[in-house]
C-alpha cells in the first residue's frame, strides 16, 4: 500500500528545493565594482630618483568576501601581465612586483644611458564590459612604452565565473571549439571579403600555417560577442588591431553559460 502522506511529503520537500535554489540564483547578491586608481606615486618614493610613469585606471569589487578578493586578484594579475616587458610570466607576481619590476628596468637601463634613454610609460584602463548571473566581462586597455620607434597597445578581455571568482577559459566558456571557431571563420571571411575558396591571408593577413585560429581574447557587451586581434597577431602594427563583433542571439548555442 502507497504511503500518501510520505509520497506527499517528498513531492513538497522537492518543489521546495527546486524553488529555493531557483530564488537563490534569481537573487544572487549582484557584484559591484568600484574605481580604483594605481599611480607611479602610490607605488615608490620618486621624490629623489626618476621613475617610470605608471597609470593604473582598475576596477575593484567591493566587499571582503572570499569571491571578491578572488575577483580582484584575477583583475591585478591581468594587469601585472602588462608589465612583462621581458616575457617572464609576471601574472604569477603580484601587481606591485610586476610594476616594481617594470620600474627597476627602467632605472637600470636609465643608469647605463642616462642621455638616450626615454621615460618608460604604463597606462591601463580596465572597465566593465558586461555582467550577467553566469559571468563578468571585463575589457582591458593598455599602453605599454620602453623606448623605440612607438609603444604597444592592447586590448584583452577578462571573463569570470562570478559565483567562484576564477577566470573562465575559452575551453570553459565554449561547448565546441572547433565548431565555434568554424562559425567565427566563415562570419571573418564575409566581413573581409574572403571567398571561402581563397586563403585565409589572401588579402594581407598572416595567420600562422594559413590556418584561420580564435584570437587570443574574446569579450562580451550586452549584445555582442567580441573577437578582438592586437597588433602582431594577424596583422602588422601599421595596419592596427582586428574586431569582429558577433550578434549574441546568433551565437548563444555555442557558449556552456548564459551570455545574456
Amino acid at each position: 500500500m502507497i504511503n500518501l502522506k510520505t509520497n506527499i511529503a517528498f513531492k513538497f520537500f522537492v518543489l521546495t528545493f527546486i524553488w529555493l535554489c531557483f530564488y537563490a540564483c534569481k537573487n544572487r547578491e549582484e557584484i559591484i565594482f568600484e574605481n580604483k586608481l594605481i599611480t607611479t606615486d602610490t607605488l615608490f618614493d620618486c621624490r629623489v630618483i626618476d621613475c617610470a610613469a605608471i597609470e593604473l585606471n582598475l576596477v575593484n569589487v567591493l566587499g571582503e568576501d572570499e569571491i571578491a578578493l578572488k575577483i580582484n586578484k584575477e583583475i591585478e594579475r591581468a594587469a601585472a601581465t602588462i608589465f612583462d616587458i621581458d616575457h617572464k610570466n609576471l601574472s604569477n607576481h603580484s601587481l606591485d612586483k610586476a610594476a616594481e619590476q617594470f620600474n627597476s628596468s627602467y632605472q637600470k637601463i636609465l643608469e647605463e644611458f642616462p642621455d638616450e634613454t626615454s621615460m618608460y610609460e604604463a597606462n591601463v584602463n580596465c572597465k566593465l564590459s558586461f555582467q550577467c548571473q553566469d559571468i563578468i566581462s571585463l575589457a582591458m586597455d593598455a599602453y605599454i612604452f620602453t623606448g623605440g620607434a612607438h609603444g604597444n597597445s592592447t586590448i584583452s578581455y577578462i571573463n569570470i565565473d562570478p559565483v567562484t571568482g576564477k577566470k573562465l577559459s575559452l575551453r570553459a566558456l565554449l561547448n565546441d571549439v572547433d565548431a565555434f571557431k568554424k562559425y567565427v571563420e566563415n562570419a571573418f571571411r564575409k566581413a573581409h571579403k574572403i571567398d571561402k575558396n581563397q586563403s585565409i591571408n589572401s588579402t594581407g593577413f598572416f595567420f600562422e600555417n594559413d590556418t584561420f585560429t580564435l584570437p587570443s581574447t574574446i569579450g562580451f557587451t550586452d549584445k555582442e560577442v567580441i573577437l578582438y586581434y592586437n597588433p602582431y597577431e594577424i596583422s602588422s602594427y601599421a595596419e592596427g588591431p582586428v574586431e569582429l563583433k558577433l550578434n549574441k542571439k546568433d551565437v548563444v548555442s555555442y557558449f556552456t553559460v548564459s551570455i545574456f
